[in-house]
């Protein structure tokens, strides 16, 4: 595997040479086996070479960097690598089903979001089947959600959080993160912070500042907007079960 340091070597002396191509696809799948950190400066390098000279390009380690971008990245990194990314490869399978996750993501549609990176547990790419069965992206992924619950809700239903996160009571007791105050059977309550305190929820609530944004992660999200989508409990009958914020 090519190493952190040599790609950092290698891109400071000739980034886009061609010669650049196998050492930063080896690297593209130790990040997706967790033996190197997410790098989307390496990643995004990889496609551009592969945009210099098209006969280099594979379809695969164009998947799997679009695939870390949404699991470790920034929000604006699967964009950055949407856009470099021909058509006739997004339109491929199983690009489709990546391109699925991210709008669900971007949706808040968080159980769907985990229910489709599932579906590439029978995907015949070797790193692509690793990272999404691999526990540390997963909770890359769950980190990120959390962020985006904590910002929206005080408290939230422990319920709603399970769902969103696709985990047992017992592994979210377990799960670390400084955003989260306290786990109960009912209730998972967050660290205050600027967006969820009780002016601003109320605020919310009462359409007062229903339109205001806040950037998170270079993006301008709507609180008031995620809280109706992801507030509630969605079950398989299609009812819902509303839990507000307190």
């Amino acid at each position: 595997m090519t190493s952190k340091a040599e790609i950092d070597d290698l891109l400071s002396k000739n980034r886009f040479s061609a010669t650049n191509i196998p050492q930063l696809e080896s690297f593209a799948v130790s990040q997706a086996s967790g033996i190197s950190s997410y790098d989307f400066e390496a990643n995004r390098t990889l496609v551009k070479l592969y945009q210099f000279f098209p006969h280099k390009a594979q379809a695969e380690y164009q998947l799997l960097v679009y695939l870390l971008a949404l699991i470790y990245g920034k929000d604006s990194d699967v964009g950055a690598i949407h856009c470099l990314i021909p058509e006739q490869v997004k339109c491929q399978d199983p690009f489709p089903l990546a391109i699925a996750a991210v709008e669900h993501r971007d949706a808040c549609l968080f159980a769907n979001l985990f229910e489709t990176l599932s579906a590439f547990k029978d995907c015949n790419i070797d790193s692509i089947k690793s990272l999404v069965q691999s526990g540390q992206a997963m909770d890359a992924l769950r980190a990120q959600i959390i962020e985006v619950l904590s910002l929206t809700f005080k408290d939230i239903s422990t319920e709603a959080v399970l769902k969103h996160l696709n985990l047992t009571f017992d592994e979210l007791k377990a799960f670390s993160s400084k955003a989260i105050e306290s786990v109960t059977i009912d209730k998972v309550s967050f660290v205050d912070n600027v967006e969820n305190t009780k002016r601003m929820l109320k605020s919310h609530q009462d359409g007062v500042s229903s339109t205001t944004t806040s950037a998170v992660g270079g993006n301008f999200m709507d609180y008031g907007a995620i809280r109706r989508v992801i507030g509630g409990v969605v079950y398989d009958d299609g009812s819902m079960q509303v839990s507000a914020a307190e």
